[in-house]
């Protein structure tokens, strides 16, 4: 080989190797935390675009499961969800969540730290996982759902359908009686109405959470959360009264359970320094997610400020569109040092009737969600909330 075939074949074979490792490792240049938020948002947007798609036939089952049942608009969907959980979807459900969780955690790029553009292949890599488990999930909940309708004796709508072929033809002669007895339709059974019906859907929503017994008295041995006196002692927040004007009417008609969960929140948390109300829903609720969005308000800071929250719901979470929040908050001096995410703390949760409290911990910001109706479905146990100035994951 002569001398410059020789150099044109190691110039060409440098410059495939740069452009092979230019394409599997990527500069860290080439990225921002800004691309990372749109890898997560793009994930989130593949979610919406499966729930929305799967919505309507599972909420159709659903619709036929009440009617085979005879349930009441109040308990279909927890009845349903009940028929249909096993193992399998448990073991569904936990996949997501926990793939949700790692995607969310590699989305959020800390602030001064050089991003790792090579995490951004593994958000997709997560995000198509995700996917696949969501849409396993789905096939699984339909199918489940096809079989307690067969094992309820539904009437498939092909045989309604045939039965009423003779009645889209006119009788050749309306005065004789042999034409109706060929239009006549045989009885159809009516389901037998369910003794919930006239039962308040909180009944159905809140006994999965009786084994919680409330903290014991002063003198007794404590419970298993109890706040600092710093919070306790705090005087510059806001009273109870203030509280109870600003949730006058915002929870609907459950105020007397309200006012109970409220005084307790005050009693073991002392006065907030801010607080937001709002109301949340499942966006992806396939995945066992949860999106929120409210208004921030703050003691000792002029005006208020949208906010918007997510996180992880525990399992299927089909009734949760338009659950009102409220979020009493503690020692939050900046409305900035509110967007963070907050985990659970063990031993604090508190039920009355439809309405629920526990308590989230972010650095030295503690808060207490209060939660009524469907939303208690979301659990004491809820892993995390992640608090954003922007909305993320693509929730509406």
């Amino acid at each position: 080989m002569r001398p410059a075939s020789l150099r044109q074949a190691v110039l060409g074979a440098i410059l495939a190797l740069f452009m092979w490792s230019a394409d599997h490792y990527p500069a860290a240049a080439n990225c921002t935390a800004a691309d990372f938020a749109s890898a997560v948002d793009r994930s989130g947007a593949s979610l919406r675009a499966e729930s929305l798609a799967t919505q309507p036939k599972l909420q159709d089952r659903m619709r036929r499961y009440q009617a085979a049942k005879g349930l009441s608009d109040g308990d279909y969907e927890a009845a349903a969800i009940e028929a249909i959980l096993d193992k399998r979807l448990e073991e569904l459900d936990a996949k997501s969540s926990e793939l949700l969780l790692k995607i969310d955690g590699l989305g959020r790029v800390p602030d001064g730290k050089e991003p790792n553009c090579a995490e951004l292949d593994e958000i997709k890599a997560l995000s198509s996982e995700l996917l696949v488990v969501v849409r396993t999930k789905s096939e699984y909940m339909l199918a489940r759902l096809d079989a307690k309708l067969a094992e309820s004796g539904e009437k498939k709508p092909a045989a309604i359908a045939v039965q009423r072929k003779p009645e889209e033809r006119p009788p050749e002669k309306p005065a004789e009686k042999q034409p109706e007895k060929q239009t006549a339709k045989p009885d159809e059974p009516k389901p037998e109405k369910s003794a919930k019906a006239a039962a308040e859907p909180w009944d159905t929503k809140t006994e999965s959470h009786d084994a919680y017994v409330p903290p014991p008295a002063a003198d007794a041995s404590g419970p298993a959360f109890a706040p600092d006196a710093a919070m306790a002692a705090e005087g510059d927040g806001y009273s109870i009264d203030e509280i109870r004007d600003a949730t006058r009417g915002f929870f609907g008609t459950v105020s007397t359970n309200l006012a109970s969960v409220i005084e307790h929140a005050f009693k073991t948390t002392g006065r907030p320094t801010a607080y937001v109300l709002g109301t949340e829903g499942g966006g992806a609720f396939l995945a066992g997610l949860r999106f929120g969005d409210g208004t921030l308000y703050m003691r000792n800071s002029p005006g208020t400020r949208k906010v918007w929250w997510h996180g992880p719901s525990l399992g299927t979470d089909f009734g949760a569109s338009g659950t009102r929040t409220m979020f009493l908050i503690y020692k939050l001096t900046d409305q900035e040092a509110l967007f963070r995410t907050y985990t659970g703390i063990d031993g604090s949760a508190f039920l009355v009737g439809g309405v629920g409290m526990t308590v989230l911990k972010g650095g030295d910001v503690i808060m207490a969600p209060i939660r009524s109706g469907l939303g208690l479905r979301v659990g004491a146990s809820i892993g995390y909330v992640r608090f954003t100035a922007q909305p993320t994951w693509n929730p509406f």
